[in-house]
């Protein structure tokens, strides 16, 4: 086969495509490079990228935030990260499981339509509700991440597209698949767990890692249901390093690249199986 020559108009092409490529990575390869900057440096030269004396000032003063370590903050993410993923897609995998097997079922209809609210409403909006249901249910309290999970795992906050992955993967399921297993005896709990689950994994797989990466930046409902600092995430944190004596943009740039770095590592080893996730979730039967 002949190799194709790449004529003016593909070169133009991919000129383009490197620049919009570069303005798009640029933010992220400021902050970190900033991260290794002095706050002077970062206020007197702004858009330079690289630093012009490189320093650890950043990373060495967000080692010790608000009396706690930073792997306290860490270790926090981690759990309200996990704890909300394993509420949001039991939740919504379930919730789509529910409408597959009893369609005609009109809460369910109900329900599916709150889903579709849930991703025009601005979530900001739920935070006095969700802080008096917190408080009625006595989740609210020092060192209790019930609470800060329950008010991330709303369909407000990330919750809606899981349950349209898994409600438009399970109409594209032939309903014969579990009727033969019926047949055989089987109870919805061994239908969900040996015949769908196993069928559904690139799904599972993208809304975990959707649900992850969103609840890992919340900071809004971390702050509002936090009784003191010590179940602040990163993120809050990040917010918090924000006081009226000023910012400080080293330190800001430092705790930034934490938060964000683990998840593009995240997201980059597992993008091939997000992409087939999305792809066997937006299938309509």
């Amino acid at each position: 086969m002949r190799r194709r020559t790449k004529t003016p108009v593909m070169v133009l092409i991919y000129a383009i495509l490197i620049i919009v490529s570069f303005v798009m990575i640029y933010p992220f390869l400021w902050m970190l490079f900033g991260s290794f900057k002095s706050n002077y440096e970062i206020i007197n030269y702004p858009l330079s990228l690289l630093p012009k004396k490189w320093t650890v000032e950043g990373w060495r003063n967000i080692q010790m935030l608000s009396g706690n370590p930073l792997m306290h903050y860490f270790k926090n993410s981690v759990i309200i990260g996990v704890g909300t993923t394993a509420v949001v897609v039991l939740a919504t995998s379930l919730g789509g499981y529910a409408l597959y097997r009893k369609k005609d079922l009109p809460f369910f209809r109900v329900i599916e339509g709150c889903f579709s609210i849930a991703l025009m409403y601005p979530a900001v909006l739920l935070l006095i509700p969700l802080y008096v249901i917190v408080i009625k249910m006595g989740l609210y309290g020092q060192g209790n991440f019930w609470g800060i999970i329950l008010a991330s795992s709303t369909g407000a906050w990330g919750a809606a597209l899981p349950f349209f992955l898994f409600r438009n993967f399970f109409s594209s399921v032939p309903y014969e698949l579990t009727e033969a297993a019926t047949i055989d005896g089987a109870n919805e709990i061994q239908l969900f767990f040996r015949i769908m689950v196993p069928v559904m994994a690139p799904v599972f797989s993208t809304s975990i890692l959707i649900s992850f990466l969103t609840s890992w930046g919340l900071w809004l409902p971390v702050v509002m249901l936090s009784q003191d600092m010590s179940t602040y995430n990163l993120a809050a944190m990040l917010v918090n390093l924000n006081s009226d004596l000023g910012v400080d943009l080293s330190m800001t740039a430092a705790l930034s690249t934490c938060i964000t770095l683990p998840v593009v590592i995240l997201f980059l080893i597992t993008q091939k199986k997000v992409m087939e996730g999305i792809a066997a979730g937006s299938v309509k039967g």
